[in-house]
């Protein structure tokens, strides 16, 4: 089963202009360069941004794209590094920019980054949603998922349901208290 994974992210890395080589002569060996191959291909998938960078991939860029500033030094950006992984294996046509804070400190602070690790989407130039602190896949993706939402885009905030009210517990409530007065009033 991992061997497939490769093959497919191994093609994808093909169709993005990177050596294949590099993939190919790693996949004849054992399961642990497998894992190595994975590891590889998911890192070049994120590509760096810096100011150097960002007017062409903002100017390059059409629809929603991730921005995730960390820092080599962070903990929560270590433990966000699986799921970011996972972001990009679950939405192959999503570009995911990596930008280190430490080594690009100006870029941070001119999307008003306080804290990491900090992921960005943006959209046309447009900052859509923000997540600071460990998130969940689940909320990263409902932002994917949900994009053309006309409530996130005009208040930056999920759209939470309404809650129905709980009959069930009501209904129990009032049938206690009748069983109560009943048992009351006979004796």
């Amino acid at each position: 089963m991992l061997h497939i994974i490769i093959l497919i992210n191994a093609s994808r890395l093909a169709s993005m202009r990177t050596p294949f080589s590099q993939v190919l002569f790693l996949t004849s060996r054992d399961y642990k360069d497998y894992l190595f191959v994975a590891y590889y291909v998911i890192k070049v998938l994120m590509k760096n941004l810096t100011m150097e960078n960002l007017e062409q991939v903002a100017s390059s860029e059409r629809g929603l794209f991730v921005i995730q500033f960390y820092s080599d030094t962070c903990m929560p950006c270590k433990t966000m590094e699986p799921v970011m992984e996972a972001l990009t294996e679950k939405n192959p046509s999503l570009n995911v920019y990596r930008v280190n804070t430490m080594a690009d400190p100006e870029l941070a602070q001119h999307f008003g980054v306080m804290g990491v690790p900090n992921i960005v989407f943006c959209e046309d130039r447009e900052v859509l949603y923000r997540f600071t602190g460990v998130t969940p896949l689940a909320d990263m993706q409902y932002v994917i998922e949900n994009k053309d939402d006309p409530h996130l885009r005009a208040t930056g905030e999920f759209k939470i349901a309404e809650k129905k009210p709980d009959l069930i517990f009501g209904g129990v409530i009032i049938g206690l208290v009748l069983l109560f007065l009943f048992l009351f009033f006979i004796k």
